[in-house]
């Protein structure tokens, strides 16, 4: 429960938005019952008595239903907020919890809250311009995601000129109190893209349903609509006789919270004003529930939904306003940032698409005062489901790559600007999706052919946890990455087992033939010095190995040895092999392509969860991959609060970072580590903040000195320098 306090959730209140939309009135009373129970399912384990304690707390001194806003709401901006001179901050102590608040009420809101609890103003100060340049643009100009005041950092990123940014998807960056005003400014191109989408897609789908029938394309303009409305009775109502532009911008928005705010506290009785903010701001609270990752949708298909539901697309059409809310109200966050985009499967469509982004990052840069930051393209391939009757697995997928790497290779070597600017190839989305092995021979391709810095997504999301680990061994091997490269998040080898076995529960049901591989993998494994410690399993695993190999490959005599073999030559350029008619040569790798194989191969199966390796054998194998990177010179790329919430974790203070710290301080080797925000508006976050986030993290949660602290942030900085792809 955030900051003790159920007004956490008054944004997040669906019955009340139903009932405002069906034309009922809403109490003080009804915001109280309701509310418990929205904290009743945040914690299920707490009995109704202990709820009805924090409800009356909550509530104490809260005696009308305007006095929910203008001391709930301000009473929580409080217990997360102060201020320096005229700058807002996140106290420190809270910057991890905040994190999690800015999921259920959009941060521009409480932020706006502070400055009326706070500040010393007269209600025809608040439409001057005088009063925005004092309080609100030093704090929401460009973004409203604002970080703590941590001296130690600010004066880092002073001296760095900003920091760098290693892992940034362009796409799913707006914040949610921009994207919001583009969807009330322009609601019917907003609802073209979302209704494109809407009826193909089962995730969105899932993601309407989940939260709430008024998230249907349909229903969620009839919101909108009603938003519009709402909104501009309010500046009527607000500012009446006052000649106050009614724009879609930050600062009309922000300045429409304080004023609000103040007429309520002037004018307590006011119903129709308390009634139109309160249904506003429930339409702000679903919008923002679908755009930016909530604390209890784990998991990457969780995260998927946010990044196929097109509510973005709209305010995502030009780069400029990105860059700005990236760089943080003084513009001074970045350094470099490394922009990862999809490419297209023609040259043209490549280069408009990043004239469009280099366009929006000149805009930019103009406007940096003390320095020129740098933005550096990183072209990501999509993984995707294979298809089905595919003679080779994946085989329109592979196809479609070789088409999209031809391309890259033209505008690479043409000279152009555009190709300069792409300076490094990722692969992006589900692991579920699609496996390392199909991206080998294209990275063998641009590899060949120029291109020198390569990185890929693996051991972020899994079904068994050596199943992950074995995702980041056959990105490392198969894609042959060289000193320098990078992993993007290596959850896997970071998270505590334990921690992973108590979510997943004793017993996991897996793919047989996934299975299988992990099983290959770590008996490979622990053939080679890094993998010494399991040496003691080899029995067991070769035993099951057989086991489960047989009811997949029935027909084939075979030795984990061949095995091994056939699992290490799926690297190779399968759609060559196979046109060549050469795939016979290795049965069971042909086997492996085969359709009623992969039948058998993907058949469900109820496992133990530490069937053969346990909580330490699997520490075992996490340390081996990790010393086998470390000799490889492979980076992790590590995204704080992306890993918190897609992860097995449920807040910070598991975060896998610090065990990383903690067995490099036993001596075991622990490759370079640098710093990536992910989807930044979906996880509601920026650069600077995520460099906050280790440092509260390990300060306020595992009590290591504020000088300790700082040393390992300038070790990541450091490294974020030296392993940036140049």
């Amino acid at each position: 429960m955030r900051g003790n306090s159920y007004i956490s959730y008054l944004l997040t209140d669906l019955i009340s938005l139903s009932a405002y939309q069906e034309g009922e009135d809403v109490t003080l009373d009804d915001i109280k019952r309701r509310l418990m129970i929205i904290g009743r399912e945040h914690n299920k384990a707490i009995p109704d008595h202990y709820l009805r304690l924090v409800s009356n707390y909550t509530f104490k001194g809260i005696r009308k239903k305007s006095q929910a806003f203008t001391k709930g709401l301000t009473q929580l901006a409080e217990h997360f907020l102060e201020k320096r001179e005229n700058r807002i901050y996140v106290k420190i102590e809270k910057f991890n919890e905040w994190q999690e608040q800015i999921t259920y009420i959009p941060p521009m809101l409480l932020i706006c809250s502070y400055i009326f609890r706070t500040g010393k103003f007269s209600e025809g100060e608040i439409s001057t311009d005088s009063f925005y340049n004092l309080h609100i643009a030093p704090n929401l100009r460009y973004t409203s995601l604002i970080p703590p005041y941590i001296p130690q950092l600010e004066e880092l990123k002073k001296e760095q000129h900003g920091f760098n940014d290693l892992h940034i998807h362009l796409n799913g960056t707006m914040e949610t109190d921009s994207v919001w005003l583009d969807i009330l400014k322009h609601p019917d191109s907003v609802f073209r893209n979302i209704l494109k989408n809407t009826d193909e897609n089962e995730l969105v789908k899932e993601q309407y349903e989940q939260f709430d029938n008024w998230t249907h394309p349909d229903e969620l303009k009839t919101l909108i609509i009603k938003a519009i409305d709402l909104r501009k009775r309010l500046f009527s109502d607000i500012w009446e006789g006052i000649s106050v532009p009614e724009k879609f911008t930050r600062q009309s928005e922000s300045l429409l919270y304080v004023s609000v705010l103040y007429f309520l506290w002037r004018n307590p009785e006011s119903e129709t004003v308390t009634k139109c903010f309160h249904h506003y701001l429930l339409i702000l609270g679903l919008i923002n529930r679908i755009l930016v990752h909530q604390a209890e949708c784990f998991g990457f298909e969780q995260f998927q939904k946010y990044t196929l539901n097109k509510l973005r697309d709209y305010s995502e059409e030009e780069y400029t306003k990105r860059f700005f809310q990236l760089a943080g109200n003084q513009l001074d966050n970045i350094r470099v940032m490394e922009g990862r985009f999809s490419p297209k499967e023609t040259i043209e469509k490549n280069d408009e698409l990043i004239d469009k982004i280099r366009k929006g990052w000149l805009n930019f840069n103009q406007k940096q005062k003390d320095h020129d930051s740098e933005l550096r393209l990183i072209a990501h391939f999509i993984k995707r489901k294979k298809e089905e009757k595919e003679k080779v697995r994946f085989r329109n997928l592979r196809n479609r790559n070789r088409k999209i790497c031809e391309n890259l290779i033209s505008i690479h070597n043409s000279g152009s600007k555009n190709g300069k600017a792409i300076v490094g190839i990722d692969v992006a989305a589900s692991e579920f999706d699609t496996p390392p092995e199909v991206y080998a021979p294209i990275f063998k391709k641009l590899r060949e052919n120029g291109f020198i810095h390569f990185t890929y997504h693996a051991g972020e999301d899994f079904y068994h946890l050596l199943g992950g680990l074995r995702a980041v061994y056959e990105a490392i091997i198969f894609l042959d990455l060289q000193r320098g490269d990078r992993i993007g998040h290596a959850t896997a080898a970071g998270i505590d087992p334990e921690i992973w076995y108590k979510n997943v529960g004793d017993k996991i049901i897996v793919q047989r033939g996934a299975y299988l591989d992990d099983l290959l993998f770590v008996y490979y494994l622990s053939n080679f010095e890094e993998g010494k410690a399991l040496r003691p399993l080899m029995p067991r695993l070769n035993l099951r190995i057989i086991d489960i190999a047989s009811s997949i490959y029935p027909d084939i005599k075979f030795h984990t040895k061949d095995l091994i073999n056939a699992w290490m030559k799926r690297q190779e350029d399968i759609i060559e092999i196979y046109d060549k008619g050469e795939l016979s040569k290795c049965p069971l790798l042909e086997q492996y392509h085969d359709k009623e194989c992969i039948e058998r191969y993907e058949k469900q199966i109820i496992i133990d969860t530490y069937e053969i390796l346990d909580r330490t054998a699997i520490k075992e194998v996490q340390l081996a991959i990790l010393q086998l990177m470390h000799k490889k010179e492979i980076v992790i790329e590590t995204l704080p609060t992306s890993n918190i919430y897609i992860g097995n974790h449920h807040s910070y203070t598991t975060y896998h970072l610090v065990n990383w710290i903690k067995w490099a301080k036993e001596e075991n080797p622990i490759p370079p580590i640098v710093l990536g925000t992910d989807d930044a508006g979906i996880f509601a976050t920026n650069i600077y903040n995520e460099y906050c986030h280790i440092y509260t993290l390990l300060v306020h949660e595992y009590n290591f000195s504020t000088n300790e602290a700082l040393e390992i942030i300038k070790r990541i900085n450091y490294n974020a320098n030296i392993y940036s792809f140049k």
